[in-house]
């Protein structure tokens, strides 16, 4: 049934029109993604850690770069749980990274899968995570914008992380999308593979086998 379900919304399967030439966003929206863990004094940055999570110690590259081949930067954040969330303290899984807006067709398609694939790859130690940088009236997500997404995608532990477009190169960030929804995939070793624009769910499970075949 997956597969076939897969396979209907391939041939669906369209981008949101580019991302192009967004205006500056204002001081204001840099603010609402975490630039590092002081920023939340009380959040516990680990993946469901009782005890807050520094980055394991054979992190050690000083560099980081939105290309295949290259490490990812890292993003603090917080999840649809309340929790904080850190790229890097996930060090050790094979990661999806779907950077999605509300008010984009194809990202709601994706989402309204998101779980179903986590929930398929589990055993992999695949961790499924959606980045949602707009809301539908392309706002900044709050707890309360990523909640409501979580419950209406029915995410529990495919995550659903607070971004901003701060967090994009057009907007003087680290992540360069071209189109909406964008997919990272990234290694155990925090290792950025490949990048998919635009929504294909067959491809995304190609991706994610390639990924794990690595």
């Amino acid at each position: 049934m997956l597969r076939i379900i897969f396979m209907f919304l391939a041939l669906l399967a369209v981008s949101c029109a580019p991302i192009g030439n967004e205006d500056p966003i204002d001081e204001k929206d840099t603010n609402e993604v975490a630039e590092n863990e002081d920023d939340f004094p009380n959040v516990n940055w680990g993946y469901n850690d009782t005890e807050p999570e520094i980055p394991p110690s054979n992190i050690t590259w000083d560099a980081c770069a939105c290309v295949e081949g290259d490490h990812p930067c890292n993003i603090l954040s917080f999840d649809h749980n309340g929790d904080g969330f850190g790229l890097y303290a996930l060090y050790g899984h094979p990661i999806v990274l779907d950077f999605s807006a509300g008010w984009c067709g194809p990202c709601r398609s994706a989402a309204a899968h998101a779980q179903e694939v986590q929930d398929t790859y589990r055993d992999t130690g695949l961790l499924y995570i959606t980045v949602l940088v707009e809301t539908a009236e392309g706002e900044v997500p709050t707890q309360a914008d990523i909640d409501e997404w979580a419950a209406t995608y029915g995410n529990t532990d495919s995550l659903v992380i607070a971004g901003s477009r701060a967090m994009l190169e057009s907007a003087g960030g680290d992540w360069a999308l071209t189109g909406w929804p964008t997919f990272y995939y990234i290694d155990r070793e925090m290792v950025l593979r490949d990048i998919d624009r635009g929504y294909n769910a067959q491809e995304v499970i190609y991706s994610i086998e390639w990924l794990l075949s690595l």
